[in-house]
């Protein structure tokens, strides 16, 4: 018993040390040696290119003390899934989607989602201030199109979880900021949602013709662009969205650039940004990974026991190879609460120093696969030509049985089948699991969840202190005391 008082003290020391310094996760290049963002230290192309890594650095999460962290992208959405919880104590009432003002995630969303706004602004202010003779070659459009689709990558974030992006109708869309400021100062209301989309698709239009087809792989792209401009239109789900989603997964695919990896465990453990699956990934600091031990900081997704898969994803892997390898033995969790076990999807737990990488991944080739499957579903398409984008993906996964997609006959079988897949094979990377249970009907989300009852569950409450900076954001979301 002693013995397991010590560890669970041990445990709460760690988590203390982690709320206080920052749970360090996923990073960004390699890495960007300038954190300016500021749109007045541009004074030609080098130093745009410093800035603009400054707004690279916010896309990681980055923070105050010089390390950058990816963990609230891959946390989370497969908490309100359901599929990984705290590590540490209780769970948080954000896993049964009991979700109140100054939960511990919206805070940090909504305040990294605007600086990277900020920084991304900055960069479109002083480039396009600056002759466009300073740049050589496409460069100056480039880096526009670049912070425009890192704009649009946070705006849909904010979209995602803090506003009715499932009508477009509502009057509950974004805090648009549209040009760089000092953003806490300015009192500004919220667009509707209608407008929130126009604004971000008309960012991914300009990257999407401007961007650079060919770059490091922890830069954006077009093709990034489109991936993004696909997650937004599946969300949207208009009239036509949906044979858009089709086009942007076949130029992608058609580009020859990418390719699925044929063992998905070597993307994660061995290959990282060289794997030829990924369409933009983030990579940390320079060492920073090595670190965290001596720091007595967390590392997430392994090494300790911080966030540890649920029973549902030991359900959802039961049969599946990644179990194998992504779920991992019984955690110290048990102690506290039965039935979790070490999540290990990125590194398995126990891995020492040399072996740790926080490689992360915003956009894999898989994930256009898995949305060009659900547009093609959604929009009365080709059944079997649905089924054959998900074999290609659930076969680079090691799946060799698949009697279960071939007996979905009906297009709510095959979404079924299709959300399955998205939430083994896009698990702890951006929400993509969550967002994909979201796109079902209420009555089978509140199947798979039946903490969910509402839609008022489907996004968070605006931070408190938003209604204090920005006295003229409007009204809190539906559901939520202000």
């Amino acid at each position: 018993m002693k013995r397991c008082m010590k560890k669970i003290a041990v445990r709460i020391v760690v988590t203390i040390a982690t709320i206080l310094l920052g749970a360090c996760s996923k990073e960004l290049s390699t890495p960007p040696q300038d954190r300016v963002v500021d749109a007045n230290a541009i004074i030609d192309q080098s130093t745009a290119e410093n800035v603009l890594n400054g707004a690279y650095f916010r896309l990681a999460g980055g923070m105050t003390n010089n390390a950058t962290d990816w963990s609230g992208h891959e946390i989370p959405g497969s908490l309100y899934a359901g599929f990984i919880g705290n590590g540490y104590g209780a769970p948080f009432p954000d896993e049964s989607n009991s979700i109140q003002m100054g939960n511990k995630f919206g805070q940090g969303i909504w305040q990294n989602c605007y600086q990277l706004v900020e920084a991304s602004n900055n960069v479109i202010k002083g480039v396009t201030a600056l002759d466009a003779k300073v740049f050589t070659g496409n460069r100056r459009n480039e880096m526009l199109a670049e912070a425009r689709f890192l704009r649009a990558y946070a705006n849909y974030r904010l979209l995602s979880y803090f506003a009715q992006w499932w009508d477009i109708s509502s009057r509950f869309g974004i805090l648009i900021r549209r040009e760089a400021s000092a953003v806490s100062k300015l009192a500004q209301g919220r667009s509707d949602v209608r407008t929130s989309y126009d604004f971000i698709n008309a960012d991914l239009d300009y990257a999407i013709a401007n961007a650079a087809v060919s770059r490091p792989p922890y830069y954006a792209t077009r093709w990034a662009a489109m991936a993004l401009k696909m997650r937004v239109l599946i969300s949207r789900a208009g009239t036509d969205d949906y044979q858009q989603v089709i086009s942007l997964a076949e130029t992608i695919r058609q580009s020859g650039r990418y390719k699925l990896e044929n063992n998905l465990k070597d993307l994660f453990y061995v290959k990282g940004l060289s794997s030829a699956e990924v369409i933009l990934g983030i990579q940390p600091n320079s060492g920073q990974e090595k670190n965290l031990l001596s720091l007595s900081r967390a590392y997430y997704p392994g090494q300790v026991d911080l966030w540890v898969a649920k029973q549902t994803l030991k359900d959802l892997l039961a049969t599946d190879p990644r179990g194998k390898w992504m779920v991992g033995a019984a955690s110290d969790y048990t102690l506290i609460s039965p039935g979790t076990w070490y999540f290990q999807k990125y590194i398995a737990y126990g891995a020492q120093p040399s072996q740790l990488s926080e490689t992360s991944y915003v956009f894999r080739l898989s994930e256009v696969y898995l949305l060009e499957s659900e547009a093609v579903i959604r929009s009365g398409g080709n059944l079997q030509q649905a089924r054959q984008l998900l074999r290609a993906v659930m076969s680079g996964a090691g799946v060799t049985d698949f009697t279960a997609l071939e007996a979905a006959a009906t297009i709510d079988e095959l979404l079924m089948q299709n959300y399955l897949e998205i939430a083994r094979n896009l698990l702890g990377e951006d929400g993509a699991d969550w967002m994909a249970l979201l796109r079902l009907p209420l009555a089978v989300v509140s199947q798979l969840k039946p903490s969910i009852s509402s839609k008022q569950q489907y996004i968070l409450p605006l931070p408190a202190d938003e209604f204090i900076a920005n006295p003229g954001i409007g009204e809190q979301n539906p559901g939520y005391a202000q």
